[in-house]
């Protein structure tokens, strides 16, 4: 199947261009070299001339050759004094090559999806294509778990079985993160609300992992009765009003692990 993507397709077109106006900058700067170069021959001149063309895809290169002549002697000319051949030199021009860049734009924006199930009724193109679009969370998912901040090259490991063992681990873990994120989503959706992103916009597709960094500072506090040799009472502390909206959003299992109180009771204490 030949996807053609309109997006895509002016992303790449601009960079065509761009490419286009380096080219040509380049192509004056070589070209006035080029032009002073003295060759022996008119054959020389004109075989250099055809490599020079091969360097540029994107613009038509044509030139003419000419005699360079000049006098024999130095100095001032004596009246009369005729000049003689020393060489030839190629007096070149370029243009954008509308043929050649139309081509290549012809081919941007498309792309080619090919899979082996060939039941068409059931396996329709459109769901193909949402399928390979989907494909991009699970990347951008395991690109995560490359991140610095994952400190995964803070491990070593020498066996191989350990290394099996710690991929399992951080795809369970990669699992846990993209359920978290997907069901605060929701929540933030569903109750037509809205959290802060890094820059205080508010939003409603926020990453687990700036999640994280907002709850970061959260602590406990214990207290320990020596009569009984036990701690008596815990209490969560550092919850601010955004932490404690994070908290309602995923669910009352969070919210009795934080010691908060659940939004029903609040309702009937009439908070």
């Amino acid at each position: 199947m030949l996807i053609f993507s309109e997006q895509a397709y002016a992303r790449e077109k601009k960079t065509l261009e761009k490419k286009i106006i380096r080219e040509a900058e380049k192509l004056e700067r070589e070209m006035w070299h080029f032009g002073n170069q003295i060759f022996y021959c008119e054959k020389d001149a004109i075989k250099a001339m055809e490599k020079f063309k091969k360097g540029y895809k994107l613009h038509n290169i044509s030139g003419t050759v000419s005699c360079v002549d000049k006098h024999a002697s130095r100095g001032k000319p004596k009246k009369g004094a005729e000049k003689v051949l020393v060489g030839y030199k190629v007096e070149a021009f370029f243009e954008r090559d509308n043929v050649e860049i139309e081509r290549i734009l012809n081919r941007k924006g498309r792309f080619i999806l090919a899979t082996n199930n060939l039941d068409t009724e059931s396996y329709k193109n459109e769901q193909i294509l949402e399928e390979y679009k989907e494909q991009q969370n699970v990347e951008g998912g395991f690109r995560f778990l490359k991140d610095p901040w994952f400190m995964v090259d803070s491990i070593f490991l020498k066996l191989p079985k350990r290394i099996e063992a710690l991929m399992m681990i951080m795809t369970l873990t990669l699992l846990v993160y993209n359920v978290g994120q997907y069901r605060l989503r929701q929540q933030l959706k569903m109750q037509k609300t809205t959290v802060p992103n890094q820059l205080g916009k508010r939003v409603q597709n926020p990453t687990l992992r700036w999640i994280f960094q907002i709850m970061e500072g959260i602590g406990t506090v214990h207290f320990y009765d020596e009569s009984l040799s036990r701690v008596i009472k815990e209490v969560v502390t550092n919850i601010n009003a955004i932490r404690k909206k994070i908290i309602y959003l995923f669910g009352e299992t969070a919210v009795k692990i934080y010691g908060l109180i659940p939004k029903t009771q609040m309702e009937g204490l009439g908070m």
